[in-house]
């Protein structure tokens, strides 16, 4: 059967999954729910049922949602029954009914996921449903991406067994076995978009140009589902050769090296970076890449620009750093006492301070959240605090003074980063520049007899 090569092929299901089965009482869901309860014992999984009254038709929504309750119970199934409010949150956040209605479904299935302790989500979408889909992307200019379609599985345990699955095999199915369903009567009316596809564009194109056209379109998905996994093999493996995570969960790249791949391999590699920053695409268009590809290869040699999501990007010193925008950091000042560990809550980083014997072959750490002086040559407390203006401090192997100002020019350290990199002073004096360089008067020696190690530590244990 065609869902059973899914459910294997996509290894959509594993032992001991939890898995909440969304069910509207409409064909799709319902012969969804028959099959997985057939083969729950096969896979070895549980199954709950969840059903979600959007409050939108009345009495004939209580029916169906009294119609799910009573399939769970003949399946001796537990059930989750959720009403949600979409013409409240389409009032407060616009957007079409279609859209209010199902945003709010995921979020409310999700929810149910979360609270049952699932693993997966089970979704009734099907082959017809899937070439619709690709159409509406087509109409509304997606990508190669887009025109995947729906994914039979994604990250967040979504799975869909019937995707290639035609509804008149899943009636077929239903009347087979004398199942019941209910009957959405919107569905029945082109009221949105989807319906007025489904029920008067798409009969068109299969009469007057491919009969087929369901199957097609899902072959094409398929066909652009295979090579867009080549796509995000071929991206992870330049982005880990070629950029580094920064504070906060951004991520920095070097132009240069971007700028000599193809250009498609450009605009793909930066909606990458924001995907990973932001952790999705959604309101970023192509005009977006577009005006991020700009930046990269205007002749400023400092530049920013804003991007939806509260994503910015930044031009410094040949490369582009993609990240989120923060609340700028407060001031903030801490006391060390001596050894031990000192956690910073604001920072989510915490200091370990250890005494040790002098080492004559050791100098210096050449890791850059570790720092080896000459216990001393500094006096407790010492502080841990964040910059100011005017300060200076001797970078090790420099010789002389140095603003730190400066010193983050050169470093080519970006300006957004700098107000989050802690200093560690004993006194007045600059001792650390944390996690870039330590200050000269407090190196390691030949006369060294003690050392202080400290190592800044991300998590507060």
């Amino acid at each position: 059967d065609v869902y059973k090569r899914q459910l294997k092929t996509h290894r959509m299901l594993q032992a001991g999954d939890r898995v909440v089965v969304a069910v509207s009482g409409g064909p799709d869901s319902i012969a969804l729910c028959h099959i997985l309860y057939q083969l729950q014992q096969t896979f070895s999984v549980e199954l709950v049922a969840a059903h979600v009254h959007h409050g939108l038709r009345g009495s004939e929504a209580d029916q169906d949602a009294l119609f799910v309750q009573d399939l769970a119970r003949q399946l001796e199934l537990p059930i989750v029954l959720q009403q949600v409010d979409v013409h409240g949150w389409r009032k407060k956040h616009g957007g079409s009914l279609q859209m209010a209605a199902r945003t709010l479904r995921y979020r409310c299935l999700h929810q149910i996921m979360a609270n049952e302790g699932a693993s997966k989500l089970a979704l009734g979408h099907n082959a017809d449903d899937q070439a619709e889909e690709i159409l509406l992307r087509i109409f509304r200019g997606a990508g190669q991406r887009g025109l995947t379609g729906m994914p039979p599985r994604n990250r967040k345990g979504v799975i869909r067994p019937l995707l290639e699955c035609h509804r008149y095999e899943i009636t077929s199915y239903l009347e087979n076995r004398s199942l019941a369903w209910r009957q959405d009567a919107s569905n029945l009316k082109p009221w949105c978009q989807r319906n007025l596809l489904r029920l008067e564009i798409l009969p068109q194109l299969q009469e007057h140009f491919n009969s087929n056209l369901s199957a097609t379109l899902l072959r094409t998905s398929n066909i652009f589902r295979e090579e867009e996994q080549f796509w995000q093999s071929l991206l992870s493996e330049w982005l880990d050769q070629h950029s580094a995570e920064c504070e906060g969960g951004g991520l920095r790249l070097p132009i240069a090296p971007l700028l000599e791949t193809h250009p498609a391999m450009q605009k793909r590699l930066l909606r990458r970076v924001v995907e990973k920053v932001k952790g999705d695409l959604r309101s970023f268009g192509f005009h977006h890449t577009e005006i991020l590809l700009q930046l990269c290869r205007s002749a400023a040699a400092n530049s920013q620009i804003d991007l939806p999501g509260k994503v910015k990007a930044e031009k410094n010193y040949g490369c582009l750093t993609v990240g989120l925008h923060h609340q700028p950091p407060e001031d903030f000042s801490y006391q060390i006492a001596g050894p031990g560990s000192y956690p910073f809550p604001p920072l989510n980083h915490r200091m370990v301070l250890e005494y040790a014997a002098a080492d004559p072959a050791t100098e210096f750490s050449r890791q850059p959240n570790e720092a080896l002086m000459d216990l001393d040559k500094v006096s407790f407390p010492l502080v841990l605090r964040s910059s100011k203006a005017g300060d200076r401090f001797r970078p090790l192997g420099l010789g002389g003074g140095k603003k730190l100002k400066k010193f983050f020019i050169d470093a080519k350290i970006p300006k957004s980063q700098r107000p989050r990199i802690p200093i560690l002073c004993s006194g007045e004096q600059i001792v650390w520049v944390v996690g870039h360089r330590l200050d000269d008067r407090v190196k390691v020696t030949a006369k060294t007899n003690r050392l202080l190690r400290l190592l800044y530590l991300e998590g507060l244990e």
